[in-house]
């Protein structure tokens, strides 16, 4: 971002408005982009008389537009997610899998239910180039600590 040290993190306030309106019409120009080569893909399908074709594109069209507006939802009320609590017999009952305890992920003093996703993360970030801001699991959130908080109380 804006001249900032290596290191230090500049959040969304400290950024300069020509950057983010930038950024914001990149994102923009993109998704017109997209979205006009599936409108000709569509016709091109249409006028080769590809009609299965068309109507799976039309399927994929709708089905990415279902997802955008889901992660803008979980995007919106992503704070209000995280204060959901259940009590931990019914997290150990709704899980599809059986819990198992690994002592290797206890050792590295990760929580055996998120160690595979921090692998998972640093094997992806050795390929990404170095910045300030970090990757984090919702599980490490601010409210991480909410609902063991609220139990106590």
């Amino acid at each position: 971002m804006a001249g900032g040290g290596e290191g230090e993190v500049t959040n969304l306030e400290q950024t300069p408005t020509w950057f983010v309106a930038l950024v914001c019409t990149v994102i923009v120009a993109i998704s017109l982009a997209l979205e006009r080569i599936l409108h000709y893909l569509g016709k091109f399908l249409l006028k080769k008389k590809q009609k299965p074709l068309f109507e799976a594109l039309q399927k994929i069209k709708e089905e990415l537009m279902l997802l955008g507006f889901i992660f803008l939802l979980l995007t919106v009320f992503q704070n209000s997610i995280l204060k959901i609590c259940i009590s931990k017999h019914k997290a150990d009952i709704w899980l599809p899998c059986k819990k198992s305890d690994d002592d290797t992920h206890a050792a590295e003093g990760l929580p055996a239910s998120t160690s595979h996703f921090q692998t998972a993360l640093t094997f992806v970030s050795s390929f990404l180039p170095p910045t300030g801001a970090t990757r984090r699991l919702l599980s490490e959130s601010s409210n991480a600590q909410y609902c063991p908080d609220k139990e106590r109380r």
